[in-house]
């Protein structure tokens, strides 16, 4: 250690690192005590790293950002004397305990108020990381701009060239990876996955080796943040700190912090509520997928197994607090293909996956299974096992347990109990149920439709007790009566006495309260209590992304489209291949450019600009039942057929068509179609029905002949003191701070 350097005398070390040593010394002109930072190396890149971090900060005047006093070479030791500080950085203090919610935040904001200035002075820190975040009893302390430099248009004197990689990589935007362009955006990306490991723990976006991190940063998102009631507000500010795009980050430091802010008020609510839990500990919400099973050998005797086994694993998985379950359909790669855990870790975002063979001899079943991290593919456990057929749900629920134990879950007391219930009576019922998932759930065809329904029916033949047979049961009886695929009235009481006879068995089932809130809203016409019982759901802290997704349709109903958009924005936070209704959402609220589909999708909207060719083509010609009959009546209200029209109205209402967002769009042909009259009369059945649509009434330019009619203000404004209803049941149940989001 010297004695001195320059006018410093060396009073001891504070630390030393990689590129030099930082020393406590006495500064007797002035009678102070001064940090002095030196260089270990002597190349030319590292002397002029140091002065330009030393001349960066020298003109750089505010409590947020540490002083620097002085500069000069000793002996040809280059040092730089700065301000020296009382505390601990960032680093040491995640090192050493974890944050609070309120804590985190705060330092969150703490950290952008000195970004907003020097982004304000045209600079860009570009290294922002817990070490070089400095926490004194005062507030934050930002250090360490050696690669600081001018956003573009400001004067470079940038050190490093074009197209280099410079940073600290768990904290690098994907256009540092890329040698890009940088701006402030760069930094509120760093500033976002700070915050997010200050809230969870962990980093944001990990991996074994920097070339994982930079996949992480450039093409995954960190896992959703749960754990306690309210977190999802500030989850969903940091997702859009670290968006992969620069365009879709916060405008400003400025936002960001005022983002923040009105986040942790949002918590704030939901912790003062009775029962909150907003004192345990933020986590990491785990992703997970059960991939299809591949086949040694072709056998259609149990080649069912290959999806339906990893779909019933996912689907007693669902609804764990601290899991989100992907959808097994989301990965088909059986038939002797391997899965590609980077490509999977990018397009399903997941973060472990189960896969598997499967070979079958006689009446017996060899499973060879994996639980793998995503991307790394490191083996968590392995599992083989050489079981009959009568054995397949022991086998589930075995694989079930490894995973719970393999992921290391917490489980409540009422998860444990879940996980324990659901065993069928007979392994004859088991397998039919079984057979019902591999005949295929998006039953949109008669003949497939009818099949999966026969299938579920002997199974609960089989077992009367077997609650999620009943769900699944109810759920293809309910489609088939909408769609008018059968007997509407006979398949409809099959519907609701599944539901029923479900309910009663198991009430928290998260697979029946995904399917039951259709059947709620499109046939009981009860969209207030959707809304209560999704609400009530969500504040049980489930991760299960489609109980959000019953939000946007349950919201919509009531009129509540914020809230609507809002939930589909955190069911795509928790799993962003998840389907929503929100296109309908966009639609009804006029924001057009918003709705997403294939063509055909738009051409059922009337708004494609080839919506006659696309309805007279062979993919509008494939479609079955009322989805038929409404194809053609959109086409005709374009052609000007008001007759034909007409007529595939009275068709459609011959099947017994209840859903009242069906009916919505039909209406709104007919109006199109000139046919005002019949327009009210459908709108009526849809107010009535529990749609409170009365924002696309006042809007929608196809309503214009029914706005003639002398009922439509009274029709308004029952739609109107409908959502005047809902918006209280909203409040009453939590709903602005369960998705963020007031209802005026």
């Amino acid at each position: 250690m010297p004695e001195a350097l320059g006018p410093y005398r060396i009073l001891d070390v504070l630390g030393e690192g990689g590129m030099g040593v930082v020393y406590a010394a006495a500064d007797e002109r002035l009678g102070r005590t001064v940090a002095v930072k030196t260089l270990n190396e002597s190349n030319q890149m590292s002397r002029e790293r140091l002065l330009r971090e030393a001349r960066a900060a020298a003109g750089l005047n505010h409590p947020g950002i540490c002083q620097v006093f002085d500069v000069g070479e000793d002996e040809g030791e280059l040092w730089v004397a700065m301000e020296l500080l009382e505390g601990e950085s960032l680093l040491d203090r995640l090192k050493r305990e974890r944050l609070s919610v309120h804590d985190a935040v705060q330092i969150g904001r703490d950290i952008l108020t000195p970004l907003a200035f020097l982004h304000e002075q045209g600079m860009v820190h570009r290294d922002l990381k817990p070490s070089n975040i400095f926490l004194t009893p005062h507030g934050v302390k930002l250090l360490d701009f050696s690669l600081t430099m001018p956003v573009q248009g400001a004067a470079d004197t940038r050190v490093t060239a074009v197209g280099t990689i410079v940073g600290t990589p768990h904290y690098m935007a994907p256009e540092q990876w890329r040698g890009g362009e940088v701006g402030p955006y760069t930094d509120l990306f760093a500033c976002g996955a700070i915050v997010y490991e200050m809230l969870a723990g962990r980093y944001a976006f990990a991996g074994d080796d920097p070339i994982d991190v930079a996949h992480a940063c450039t093409f995954e998102e960190p896992p959703p943040l749960g754990g306690v009631s309210g977190i999802e507000a500030l989850d969903a500010v940091v997702r859009a700190a670290v968006e992969k795009k620069p365009e879709d980050r916060y405008e400003s430091a400025t936002e960001m912090a005022a983002a923040l802010s009105a986040a942790l008020e949002r918590f704030k609510t939901v912790a003062a509520s009775p029962g909150s839990d907003a004192d345990g500990t933020v986590e990491q919400i785990q992703r997970f997928i059960a991939l299809p099973f591949r086949l040694l050998r072709p056998d259609p005797e149990t080649e069912f197994l290959a999806s339906s086994l990893p779909e019933a694993i996912s689907a007693s998985l669902a609804g764990l607090e601290h899991l989100v379950v992907r959808s097994t359909g989301l990965a088909q790669m059986g038939n002797g293909v391997e899965p590609d855990l980077k490509k999977l870790a990018t397009d399903v975002e997941v973060d472990y996956a189960l896969r598997g063979t499967i070979l079958s001899a006689g009446s017996r079943v060899r499973l060879n299974a994996q639980l793998v991290e995503v991307p790394e593919g490191t083996v968590v456990w392995t599992l083989q096992e050489d079981v009959p057929l009568g054995d397949l749900f022991e086998l589930q629920d075995d694989l079930t347990r490894r995973v719970v134990e393999g992921l290391a879950l917490p489980l409540s007391p009422r998860e444990e109990e879940r996980l324990q219930g659901d065993a069928p009576a007979s392994a004859r019922a088991y397998e039919l149920y079984l057979r019902g998932l591999h005949a295929g759930e998006k039953t949109f065809t008669k003949s497939v439709a009818m099949a999966v329904r026969d299938l579920y029916r002997s199974c609960l033949d089989e077992d009367p007790n077997f609650a999620p047979a009943w769900a699944r049961y109810g759920r293809v009886c309910r489609i088939i009566s909408k769609y008018g695929l059968g007997d509407t009235q006979e398949h409809l009481k099959l519907a609701e006495g599944a539901f029923d006879r479900a309910l009663e068995l198991d009430p928290d089932s998260p697979i029946l309260h995904n399917y039951y809130t259709f059947f709620e809203l499109e046939e009981k016409g009860d969209s207030l209590g959707a809304l209560r019982r999704l609400l009530g759901r969500v504040r049980d802290r489930t991760a299960d992304a489609n109980l959000y997704a019953g939000l946007v349709a349950a919201s919509r109903f009531c009129g509540l489209y914020d809230a609507s958009v809002a939930a589909s924005e955190r069911a795509l936070r928790l799993d962003p291949t998840q389907g929503t209704s929100v296109h309908h959402t966009y639609f009804q609220l006029g924001q057009k450019e918003k709705v997403e589909g294939r063509d055909l999708l738009h051409a059922l909207l009337g708004e494609a600009p080839a919506a006659i060719e696309i309805l007279r083509g062979p993919e509008a010609r494939e479609t079955e039942g009322t989805v038929r009959i409404y194809a053609d009546c959109v086409l005709a209200a374009l052609e000007d057929r008001p007759s034909d029209c007409e007529r595939s109205f009275t068709a459609a209402m011959d099947t017994g068509l209840r859903d009242p967002e069906h009916t919505f769009y039909f209406a709104r042909a007919l109006s199109k179609a000139g046919l005002g009259p019949l327009a009210f009369e459908a709108m009526e059945r849809v107010v009535g029905g529990g749609f409170f649509c009365g924002v696309p009434l006042r809007r929608d330019a196809w309503f214009e002949s029914l706005r003639a009619e002398d009922g439509f203000e009274a029709l308004v404004t029952r739609a109107e003191e409908g959502r005047a209803t809902a918006v209280e049941v909203y409040r009453e149940a939590g709903g602005e701070e369960l998705l963020g989001v007031p209802e005026e």
